[in-house]
């Protein structure tokens, strides 16, 4: 008897300590389940941002803008620190905040075009990540996880980290279906960051404007999942485009309805239906579904109205002012090129956003004062 007690005694040690390596090596210790971390990663200027009576932080978009920001101090009177880099996801942007200790008043985000540039997770880990988020959410949860962090061990579920260094371009080939499994689970990841910055711009006292990043509705989709798509979609696709080209609108509209409603995750089926309905002049069904066509572009190569829809979103939760620079562009959409290259407006565009952010920061500054 004794014998088979001390077996048994044995195992629940062994089965403890088997147990403490599980949650206490494998696992991480965190407040937010980002998938991935940051380490040896490079930051300049660190003094000039904490000193910066304006800062300007994003990705391509932001150091786009920067081009014009001379005409904004002349409106504002005040300088303005460009510390935007082209491909820096908000995960980046983030690591560099946390690096001030001194956050400047104004902060102006302009990103979200190039949040898929890093691989910052492991797709197979979709469902994990996902429920992690979910328990972050839990008010009770989150409360003991603050006051104790080592109970994140426990409460959230083990993934594969991605640890990031210096900044690389994701080139993993991906199935169709992952490629949209990415996609859907990067605007998860790119809501938890967005809620952060604006938690951290709480905190330290600065204004945070955002900017929706303005999309290219006349570049039509770079890829079609393959899942989405076979020989007969095309055919179909094809003699709604020979429509199109005749002028033939309403008839191209009605097709390319009827089409998209069937091919639901079919970007190119989306995008003739813009066109065509852009050609009958119903604007709203076009913005529709040209914002659909950039979401189901199975290669990511620039933002989409799911990005501007949380900076919409969220800003308007928080009292932050969120200049629509997608919608400006939008309600000017003719045949005219509104855009100088895929991405980058058109520099009159500019001027009339550099014009809004005077006004606004003006405001803000009076505040200050």
């Amino acid at each position: 008897m004794l014998k088979k007690f001390l077996i048994f005694f044995l195992v629940i040690i062994i089965s403890g300590i088997g147990l403490n390596y599980y949650f206490f090596q494998t696992k991480r210790s965190m407040i937010r389940p980002y998938p991935y971390a940051i380490s040896d990663y490079k930051v300049d200027n660190v003094d000039l941002a904490e000193n910066a009576k304006i800062l300007l932080i994003g990705d391509q978009m932001a150091t786009a803008l920067y081009k014009h920001i001379g005409d904004l101090e002349k409106v504002t009177q005040l300088p303005v620190f460009n510390w935007a880099s082209p491909h820096e996801g908000l995960h980046r942007t983030l690591y560099k905040l946390k690096l001030l200790k001194h956050f400047p008043k104004i902060i102006i985000y302009h990103g979200a075009s190039e949040e898929l540039y890093e691989k910052k997770f492991i797709v197979a880990d979709k469902a994990k990540i996902e429920q992690n988020f979910a328990m972050f959410d839990n008010d009770k949860i989150i409360s003991l996880i603050i006051t104790f962090p080592i109970l994140s061990k426990y409460f959230y579920k083990k993934i594969h980290y991605v640890d990031l260094t210096k900044m690389e371009e994701n080139n993993e080939i991906n199935s169709a279906e992952d490629k949209l499994n990415i996609k859907h689970l990067s605007f998860q990841i790119f809501n938890q960051e967005l809620r952060e910055l604006i938690d951290l711009a709480k905190r330290n006292k600065s204004k945070l404007i955002f900017i929706t990043t303005p999309i290219n509705n006349n570049i039509p989709p770079k890829e079609v999942c393959a899942h989405a798509n076979t020989p007969t979609i095309q055919i179909v696709q094809s003699d709604i485009q020979k429509l199109i080209d005749e002028g033939k609108f309403k008839e191209a509209f009605s097709a390319a309805k009827n089409l998209s409603d069937i091919t639901t995750a079919n970007a190119l089926s989306f995008y003739l239906l813009g066109v065509s309905a852009r050609g009958i002049g119903n604007q709203k069904a076009a913005r529709e579904a040209f914002q659909k066509a950039a979401v189901f572009d199975c290669k990511n190569w620039r933002g989409n109205a799911v990005y501007n829809s949380i900076l919409t979103k969220e800003g308007q939760k928080n009292q932050i002012l969120v200049i629509d620079f997608d919608r400006v562009l939008d309600s000017n959409e003719s045949a005219d090129a509104l855009f100088f290259d895929e991405i980058i407006p058109q520099n009159i565009y500019y001027n009339g956003l550099v014009k809004e952010l005077g006004e606004a920061i003006n405001i803000i500054s009076s505040v200050f004062k």
